[in-house]
């Protein structure tokens, strides 16, 4: 078989797969294909091709949801690796065994939590791609594991240390405006008080001590996540109780809550809208500021967004302008594809709510 020829397209799913860790063709196809309505059928064929030639490593699928097919997930694999190594790419996990990855792979609430994850981070990438603001750090959960940050919690009395590890951390700045810092914590309904109260009293030794050195930030919003409204107002109560508690109230402001969901909400209206709560309170606010002065309208209510088509599919900027022309290239090859193929992908009709966002009805709360 000829060595497979890496083009636009291969190159940023392997960047992004490198960016993220996990990803599923999903996820793929929201981040780079935003106006492939194909229920991820090419973001599907790449993702294979690159399989078959050892530049993705393919897991096992996860379980399958209440519609359509279980997704795989993707991870890189020796030849990805290398060959984004030799491109100047920075690996964002040096260490690489793939009997360890499909162990992981097993652990599905490990493996559909950090995809949650990853969903919340793809919204902060597209919103990038598609509006005036930059995103100058991301750290993933297995990037900040290894940092192996350990704090004495507030108020605990015992000496033992707690490893403080977000679900993912990253820097968003607007414009010529401050950074705005964010520390994810997605959770999944299944913490109790105790757990949760610790975790904050972590969070704020964190805050207060080695964060500001260590990430060299000045400013910190811990971003949570939560399934549900009940879930959000549980967490804001359990929030407000340990920091009165541990006599740090004045810190009320950095954690904001939300139970919008980060496929199914315009990354525009997650961060810019108040779609937030902040545990002073619960009142509502956004997680980033819009400059001043801007219309209220959604198409100008942000200094200046880029040109969109005339035809009037989703812009992007010219990072993803060589893989949009590239879809348009394999159209045609699309119709003379052979349906049994495509029938027998296990990856394909994954719809965008399939996971980890999609409640039963009655089900709300839980997943």
């Amino acid at each position: 078989m000829a060595a497979l020829q890496i083009g636009h397209a291969d190159d940023a799913i392997l960047r992004a797969v490198n960016r993220f860790n996990y990803m599923t063709a999903a996820q793929v196809g929201r981040l780079l294909y935003p106006s492939a309505c194909d229920e991820n059928r090419y973001a599907q064929r790449r993702l294979r091709r690159l399989v078959e030639a050892n530049y993705l490593l393919r897991l096992r699928e996860l379980p399958t949801p209440r519609i359509g097919s279980a997704p795989h997930v993707f991870t890189l694999a020796d030849q990805g690796r290398r060959y984004l190594s030799s491109s100047g790419v920075a690996l964002t996990s040096p260490y690489y065994r793939p009997s360890e990855e499909r162990q992981k792979a097993v652990d599905n609430p490990f493996m559909e939590h950090t995809l949650a994850a990853v969903d919340v981070l793809v919204a902060a990438e597209m919103l990038c791609r598609d509006y005036a603001v930059s995103m100058p750090c991301l750290l993933t959960e297995r990037q900040l594991k290894r940092m192996n940050i350990r704090v004495q919690p507030a108020g605990q009395p015992s000496p033992r240390l707690t490893a403080v590890i977000p679900d993912g951390w990253f820097v968003l700045t607007v414009g010529t405006h401050d950074p705005v810092c964010i520390a994810l914590e997605l959770d999944r309904g299944t913490e109790g008080q105790q757990h949760w109260r610790r975790k904050v009293a972590a969070l704020v030794a964190w805050a207060e001590g080695p964060y500001r050195e260590a990430f060299q930030a000045d400013n910190l919003t811990v971003a949570a996540v939560v399934p549900s409204r009940a879930r959000l107002i549980q967490l804001i109560e359990w929030t407000g109780d340990e920091l009165e508690a541990i006599g740090k109230t004045e810190l009320v402001d950095i954690f904001l809550f939300t139970e919008a969901s980060p496929t199914a909400t315009d990354p525009f209206d997650l961060f810019f809208s108040p779609l937030w709560h902040s545990a002073h309170a619960g009142r509502l606010t956004s997680m980033l500021d819009t400059p001043p002065a801007v219309d209220s309208d959604h198409a100008s209510r942000f200094v200046a967004p880029p040109p969109r088509p005339t035809d009037d599919r989703p812009a992007v900027s010219t990072q993803w302008g060589e893989v949009e022309r590239e879809i348009e290239l394999v159209e045609d090859q699309r119709e003379v594809e052979d349906e049994a193929e495509v029938e027998d992908e296990t990856e394909v009709d994954i719809e965008d709510d399939d996971f980890p966002w999609a409640l039963s009805e009655g089900e709300e709360g839980r997943y």
